[in-house]
């Protein structure tokens, strides 16, 4: 018999669709294991689904099954965690019920290396780039409404930075991740490391 599950699982988006139609709720529904339409959907790489399940449809990209992981947790190809991270805003610093992030459960699986590889590829450039700006980790882990201490602590910051984090804040899910991590490296170099390197210049022809 078939259900959500089912045609999310096979990629039948029309089907999907037509339970949708029925109850709009189901788009964010669990099965007897916590399972969504959208973990179906990422586990077996359909795309537009989604695509569709996400943006058209209110879907929970971080949603959790009754182990705690989240549709990232059960990526099986790059595309696929490329997609929930970095166009559909999933949270690849979430932990499910063992303490373990995607990246630590798909590694420690030996099952889809290249994807695990990506997943710690993210964390190790949210390291450096924490340790370069003297801020928390800005992943997808910070919420929208903490834009503005992103800024504070990089004080002092322009008019044209505070507007870009307002305007972030007002559109949540695209892009955030990689938009606010870019605004950081630009407001490090700014207001952090070329001030710096303009005072070293200074102090260096004073003592010539």
């Amino acid at each position: 018999m078939s259900n959500i599950w089912i045609a999310a699982s096979d990629g039948n988006t029309s089907q999907v669709l037509s339970y949708l139609s029925a109850r709009p709720s189901l788009v964010n529904a669990k099965d007897e294991n916590g399972y969504t339409p959208i973990h179906a959907a990422a586990s077996y790489g359909h795309l537009d689904l989604l695509r569709t399940l996400i943006k058209d449809h209110g879907g929970d990209v971080n949603l959790r099954d009754d182990d705690g992981d989240t549709p990232l947790f059960t990526a099986e190809t790059v595309e696929v965690a490329k997609l929930l991270v970095e166009e559909l805003g999933a949270d690849w610093s979430l932990k499910n019920d063992d303490g373990l992030t995607a990246a630590e459960t798909i590694e420690g699986e030996d099952a889809y290396p290249l994807v695990a590889e990506y997943l710690q590829t993210l964390a190790s450039k949210e390291a450096i780039l924490s340790s370069d700006a003297g801020v928390p980790p800005a992943g997808i882990a910070v919420n929208l409404t903490s834009m503005d201490e992103v800024a504070e602590e990089l004080e002092p910051v322009d008019e044209e930075f505070k507007r870009k984090i307002e305007e972030l804040a007002s559109r949540p899910g695209e892009y955030t991740q990689e938009e606010l991590r870019q605004l950081v490296t630009e407001a490090v170099h700014k207001h952090i490391l070329e001030p710096e390197e303009r005072n070293v210049k200074a102090k260096e022809s004073r003592e010539e």
